[in-house]
């Protein structure tokens, strides 16, 4: 978790945007901050349809608290599905990589972003982990992590056109543990037909998001915080988890479905 708050500017020693006396916090500040600007000055600058973008994220204890209770198996492929600047990805990378030499649990690390920006963002902070791992590690012992660490992979894409983008589709064929946090905010999710009134706001009910992992395959587990999928659509609830989430002060609710 260290070396990723550092690869992500989260510190002290690595920040950029950071005068020498600013805190821990001021320097998390600064990395939010710009990352909501990159997804704001997207959003005013492109075309976003029906589709209303909302930014905020998810801490790694968070993550790690989510995925210990979903359970991660052997050859697990994890998705975020706006993975912003590439946070959860990189640590799912790294969670579970053991000190006796054993490979990550997690075989795959994917993040898919929307905003061209914090993709960007993403594949830097990838770079910036690779090279602290180095210098933390050693060549040797950073070529070691590197075996044991899940391939990362980030990619920029709309997860409510996927039937119609052979990349994205296969990415969702090839996931069994997916996470969905901010993107089920935006309330443009919950229009899947011009009838419906309903908001993600109102019973948090999301049917194009629903409908666009229908695509993941038989028995794969989705984490949505604060969002609700629809068993016509495969997905079939197990359970909720309370978390806290400053984004989402006091707290959020993560709640796991099957894909049947």
């Amino acid at each position: 978790a260290d070396w990723v708050s550092s690869a992500l500017g989260d510190t002290i020693e690595v920040a950029s945007v950071a005068s020498p006396s600013s805190s821990t916090e001021e320097v998390k500040d600064d990395r939010y901050a710009l990352a909501r600007r990159a997804a704001l000055e997207w959003e005013t600058s492109s075309q976003m349809e029906s589709y209303e973008l909302v930014y905020g994220e998810l801490s790694l204890p968070v993550l790690t608290t989510i995925l210990d209770a979903v359970g991660v198996l052997p050859g697990d492929r994890f998705l975020d599905v706006g993975s912003g600047d590439g946070a959860l990805v990189l640590g799912a990378s790294l969670l579970y990589a053991g000190d006796d030499g054993k490979k990550n649990a997690i075989a795959a690390a994917r993040g898919l972003e929307i905003v061209p920006g914090l993709y960007e963002r993403s594949l830097q902070h990838e770079e910036k982990l690779q090279n602290i791992i180095l210098k933390e590690k050693g060549v040797d012992g950073g070529r070691l992590l590197r075996k044991q660490q899940s391939p990362v992979e980030f990619h920029l894409g709309d997860i409510h056109k996927a039937s119609s983008d052979s990349t994205l589709t296969h990415i969702l064929e090839d996931s069994t543990l997916v996470v969905c946090f901010a993107t089920t905010w935006s309330a443009g999710n919950a229009k899947a037909e011009e009838a419906t009134t309903t908001n993600s706001l109102q019973g948090r009910k999301l049917p194009l998001l629903s409908k666009a992992l229908q695509g993941l395959p038989k028995g794969a587990r989705v984490v949505i915080v604060d969002g609700r999928l629809d068993s016509d659509d495969g997905h079939e609830w197990q359970g909720d988890l309370k978390i806290c989430c400053p984004d989402t002060a006091p707290w959020s609710i993560a709640s796991l479905y099957h894909k049947r």
